[in-house]
């Protein structure tokens, strides 16, 4: 699994990367979901940058489905949304991914990508896949971001916001009760570098 941990790593210093000189760039040219930039975070949210990311982070995980714009089923479902945070030295990368097929990715140098539903398929079976870890997570109304080498993932819920996380190296590890919940993330990731680096018409 190694080269695959290196394809993450990789995924997410670049989006750490470009979101620095480039702040936050779309993909979707369809309206995105309110959810949408609610999504980044650092260690230290003390710079300019960083503080209104983490506000929008953190008014996700205090959201109700209906509140971030989710509609029918997809508002009533048990799972709507899962966040993945992964702590480098310099910074933090999240992606959210929610059931509808919004899908984003944000860091706490106060850019990303708003994907819109350009990984939509790829959301929608993380979402899925969070669920399936359900049972095994810990409830939580705190949400501190993932230490450095950490990974943290947090899966929203009709009631509350549900958490599990480990180090890096072992959750992309076969064999980790997280490792397929980090598979499906870490598709979402692929799907969007994909798209970002695609020629534009």
């Amino acid at each position: 699994m190694k080269k695959r941990f290196k394809l993450l790593s990789a995924l997410l210093l670049f989006a750490l990367g470009c979101s620095a000189q480039s702040g936050v760039s779309s993909q979707d040219k369809k309206p995105t979901n309110q959810a949408t930039p609610a999504t980044t975070s650092t260690t230290t949210p003390s710079s300019s940058q960083g503080a209104p990311m983490k506000a929008l982070r953190d008014r996700l995980l205090t959201s109700s489905s209906k509140e971030v714009g989710l509609s029918g089923e997809d508002a009533k479902a048990k799972v709507w949304g899962v966040l993945m945070e992964v702590a480098f030295p310099n910074g933090v990368a999240t992606l959210v991914s929610l059931r509808d097929g919004t899908a984003s990715l944000y860091t706490s140098t106060g850019g990303g990508i708003l994907g819109g539903q350009s990984a939509g398929n790829e959301a929608k079976r993380f979402v899925a896949e969070a669920e399936k870890h359900l049972a095994n997570m810990k409830p939580t109304k705190s949400f501190p971001y993932p230490e450095a080498g950490r990974m943290k993932f947090y899966v929203l819920t009709q009631s509350g916001v549900y958490t599990a996380d480990g180090a890096e190296p072992e959750v992309t590890h076969q064999g980790h009760a997280l490792f397929p919940l980090f598979l499906a993330g870490n598709e979402v990731l692929t799907a969007l570098r994909s798209k970002s680096q695609a020629p534009k018409p």
